[in-house]
């Protein structure tokens, strides 16, 4: 019987040392993350708060404390001020793939430099869609992870910002049925299924800048392969985790 799969999903910490970043959250996500002993960590963007040098050294101490080591996306707030440079530098490639055990990771560059808006574009889908051909027949989970929301989020306020192209990156997940697509941006945690595809939202760690009540969060997805996805909020504001959606899988 295949174990269940357990993902820590973090995002928007918004690590700066002038002001805005909540480390006292920070702190309460590494004890949580401690307990719940995820099997992999990744983190889908805005690491950073401007994209400046000392925000990238001070964010890379805080990602040496994560354990396992985190996977990171950029998002839209560290490509700022020429940041892409120092994402390189201190965290690693802005477009790569993973594989830790039975899962099949997509990192994905989706912001453009000091713009807030994303798009993946047609070099990233080619090499998506080349990527899912190569794992026809193979027994694992397609994970697609980038900054930017794919449809919009409840909660968020006013629309903007979704993917310039969320059309054809959505047509494309759904043909080929990425069990999950991971995004961060808008603050807010939330799980929707299309079809074979879920989506799902993480809220901000360690911002202070949260929508209404909803405080700090982030997300834990238990996976038991071909039959269950579970998706879970921990709010680090009250101090509490609850459940957010429970999808059954298709069989692989």
């Amino acid at each position: 019987m295949s174990r269940s799969i357990r993902i820590a999903q973090i995002s928007d910490t918004h690590i700066s040392p002038y002001g805005g970043f909540e480390k006292r959250l920070f702190e309460a996500a590494l004890e949580k993350l401690r307990r719940l002993k995820p099997d992999v960590v990744i983190h889908c963007g805005d690491l950073t708060d401007n994209g400046l040098l000392p925000e990238y050294e001070m964010a890379s101490e805080f990602l040496d404390s994560i354990k396992p080591s985190p996977l990171v996306v950029p998002g839209n707030h560290d490509e700022r001020n020429y940041g892409s440079t120092l994402f390189r530098e201190f965290v690693g490639p802005m477009d790569t793939q993973v594989r830790v055990g039975r899962l099949a990771i997509f990192l994905m560059n989706s912001p453009e430099p000091d713009r807030d808006e994303g798009r993946l574009g047609r070099r990233r889908l080619l090499m998506l869609e080349n990527s899912f051909q190569d794992l026809v027949g193979e027994d694992v989970v397609k994970i697609v992870v980038f900054h930017h929301h794919l449809v919009p989020v409840p909660y968020s306020g006013r629309e903007m910002n979704v993917l310039e192209d969320a059309g054809d990156v959505l047509e494309m997940v759904l043909r080929h049925r990425v069990d999950l697509v991971l995004m961060g941006h808008r603050h807010v945690r939330r799980a929707l299924r299309i079809e074979d595809t879920v989506l799902v939202n993480a809220g901000t760690v360690s911002s202070i800048r949260t929508r209404g009540r909803l405080g700090n969060s982030f997300n834990l997805i238990e996976i038991e392969p071909g039959k269950l996805m579970r998706v879970f909020e921990a709010n680090l504001t009250e101090g509490v985790e609850r459940l957010l959606a429970e999808y059954p899988l298709r069989k692989q």
